[in-house]
């Protein structure tokens, strides 16, 4: 949030309103105001909690054929502080791979199997993570 500065032109604080307006980004759990000058009867607020915490969502596509380019899918973030990086968790199929930026899933496994505990993570620019529910992926 942009520092602004208030003045009163000589008016009663105490009669009037000033809104200050604007997000707490993912990982900053206090936004602070020192309010100072002569007559304030306020030196500080305090607003705590994640109000735009980062999130991530994406429907896996849980089944493949080796050799053949798996059909994927996008992992989307909302919410932290742009940009973000994705990234793989858990031993995926050699071949599959994901875009760091986009959050797309795609590739052609090049081997056979069934492969648990898989997972999208994503990273925002303040080191915040948010990841998908554990999947299993099938190439047959």
């Amino acid at each position: 949030m942009a520092n602004e500065k208030f003045k009163n032109g000589g008016a009663d604080l105490l009669g009037d309103m000033a809104r200050v307006g604007g997000n707490i980004e993912s990982g900053m759990t206090n936004a602070k105001m020192a309010v100072n000058g002569p007559g304030i009867w306020c030196d500080l607020a305090r607003s705590g909690g994640n109000v735009n915490a980062l999130a991530i969502g994406g429907t896996p596509v849980l089944t493949g054929t080796n050799g053949v380019a798996y059909a994927g899918f996008t992992a989307t973030a909302t919410g932290g502080k742009t940009p973000y990086v994705y990234s793989l968790v858990g031993t995926w199929p050699t071949g599959i791979s994901v875009n760091s930026g986009t959050g797309a899933v795609s590739g052609t496994p090049t081997q056979t199997g069934s492969f648990a505990n898989l997972s999208v993570r994503v990273t925002d620019n303040l080191t915040a993570t948010a990841q998908l529910a554990n999947f299993t992926l099938v190439i047959s």
